[in-house]
């Protein structure tokens, strides 16, 4: 007995000596604390980098900051809307709401259910084409929303850190060092997440392009020849959309906010593509549904589906334009807009729209 006992204990020693250090790992990276805890953080003015692996809350975790901060200027969208870093806007009271919009029903919900006082002055928000097509945006199969909390699920995010090792995502080395301020595996591992301000940062992808899962854009492409995932065909701009979109106006209305609409762009081969097939009429007619929601209230839409001042590399994949892309389009916003002229730095996107020499990064401003 005494002997079966050793043997045992001699083939768990290795095991509770993996499970330490990558429990070690996991601990150290923060991937356990709560959305309410990083969102205080933030709200404490701590420069808290939040970049969750394991588990998604982002609608949670941006309403929560979104409360507490009662930013002036709020953005308001899917990742498409994330790259609308702090820096570009010439005002303190800023805050990136991207990510908490996944679908076209959700910019209400996400403002109805802020405090009255938190509401913004000002809304940017970005609408995604696919919103006004019924493939994806079917108003009978929208989901039901609420903000809630997500447990941490240890054992799931003990053995996905074991396999994201596995398969070379992070350095256990660099992953036990300090990481001050920094908080979650994605955060840790590949340096992406969310910014205090709540842009976000596609950290290691931006320097290694190679390693993403649209190199070429072949899956962007695939998705156009089979008319699915965000890529559905449609020839009319879907109409129950256009209602959800008109109860927003007139909300933004009645509370007295300044709205402005973006239409977000693809990376330009890729729009080339959708183009050519002919199956995507609803895409030209949308800013012409759109503006006639904004117009009667003096509110602006503009559409950068089309950039050609843009170049394929400067996007992630072929609907998420990179850091350059957005700091380009936000050029054009101060050129064009009356309402976010005045709260844009130029001169800040001037410099940063140097050469980086890497075409997903800006230029470092001092």
């Amino acid at each position: 007995m005494k002997k079966f006992l050793a043997t045992v204990a001699l083939f768990l020693v290795p095991v509770v000596l993996a499970v330490g250090v990558f429990g070690a790992v996991l601990y150290n990276s923060g991937e356990w604390r709560t959305e309410e805890e990083i969102a205080q953080r933030v709200l404490d003015g701590e420069p808290a980098f939040l970049g969750l692996a394991y588990r998604d809350n982002t609608r949670y975790y941006k309403h929560l900051v979104a409360s507490g901060k009662a930013a002036d200027f709020l953005v308001l969208g899917t990742s498409r809307s994330m790259q609308f870093h702090g820096e570009f806007f010439a005002t303190d009271s800023f805050y990136n709401a991207g990510g908490a919009a996944a679908y076209v029903h959700e910019f209400r919900f996400f403002l109805e259910n802020l405090p009255p006082e938190s509401l913004p002055d000002t809304l940017l928000v970005v609408l995604d084409q696919y919103f006004f097509e019924e493939g994806w945006s079917n108003v009978a199969a929208l989901p039901e929303l609420d903000y809630s909390h997500y447990e941490f699920d240890l054992p799931v995010a003990l053995s996905e850190t074991i396999r994201g090792w596995a398969q070379g995502k992070y350095s256990i080395l660099e992953a036990l060092q300090p990481h001050p301020d920094v908080y979650g595996m994605a955060a840790v591992g590949r340096g992406s997440g969310f910014y205090a301000d709540g842009s976000y940062s596609y950290g290691s992808l931006m320097d290694h392009p190679e390693e993403g899962t649209d190199v070429g854009f072949h899956d962007s492409f695939d998705r156009i020849a089979r008319g699915i995932n965000r890529f559905e065909y449609a020839d009319e701009v879907y109409a129950p959309s256009l209602e959800i979109i008109g109860d927003l106006v007139d909300f933004c209305a009645r509370n007295g906010i300044q709205l402005v609409g973006v239409i977000p762009p693809y990376a330009p081969s890729v729009y080339q593509r959708m183009m050519e097939t002919g199956r995507y009429g609803y895409i030209t007619q949308l800013p012409q549904a759109l503006g006639q929601l904004f117009e009667p209230y003096g509110f602006e839409l503009f559409d950068f589906t089309y950039m050609p001042d843009t170049a394929d590399e400067e996007y992630i994949d072929g609907y998420h334009g990179g850091d350059r892309v957005y700091a380009r389009l936000t050029l054009h916003l101060a050129e064009q807009s009356q309402t976010l002229s005045g709260l844009i730095d130029t001169d800040y996107l001037n410099a940063a729209l140097a050469d980086s020499g890497n075409p997903l990064r800006l230029a470092p401003v001092t």
